[in-house]
């Protein structure tokens, strides 16, 4: 069996960089948002106006909003996902070797990532108390490995960090 590790340092690089590009997205137009909310307020106060805070309000409540909004739905994935790679590289790694039972073909959320879930039984046997379930990255394709196949499993919570195969079928 020879390890094949999912993850590396390049992988580590490219979310780091892909959670820079969605904060400066996020984060830049908030930014201007409230600059706006602020020039408006000043305006309006410099001209004696005291209905000025309506659009000061309006403009502050738009950029909180939009921070608030674009940070949950595009931002907060990529810092997840940069995050699991970064378990994946550093966390703690428990090995399992056993028999696949069953490979999920609907890809489903596990922790805010999209994963396939597989079913490896490591007993001698097929009893069910010895099936275990790991959970492989969609953004590295489906799991290179079919129903039967025996398998190294590298994981981390469950997640997959390195497999190794026999190509044994038993």
């Amino acid at each position: 069996m020879t390890d094949t590790p999912l993850y590396t340092e390049a992988d580590r690089a490219a979310a780091t960089d892909g959670r820079r590009r969605r904060m400066a997205l996020v984060l830049g137009p908030a930014l201007l948002l409230l600059l706006a909310a602020v020039a408006v307020f000043v305006w309006f106060r410099m001209h004696r106006d005291a209905t000025g805070w309506i659009w000061s309000a309006l403009l502050t409540v738009a950029g909180g909003a939009y921070a608030l909004f674009f940070g949950e739905t595009y931002l907060r994935p990529m810092s997840l996902y940069r995050r699991h790679v970064g378990y994946m590289l550093d966390g703690q790694r428990r090995e399992a070797e056993g028999t696949v039972t069953q490979v999920e073909p609907v890809p489903q959320d596990k922790d805010g990532l999209d994963c396939y879930a597989f079913t490896v039984n490591i007993g001698s046997g097929n009893d069910p108390k010895d099936d275990r379930l790991f959970y492989f990255d969609t953004l590295k394709g489906p799991p290179p490995f079919t129903p039967g196949e025996r398998v190294r499993i590298y994981s981390n919570d469950g997640k997959v960090a390195a497999v190794a195969s026999s190509r044994e079928e038993t």
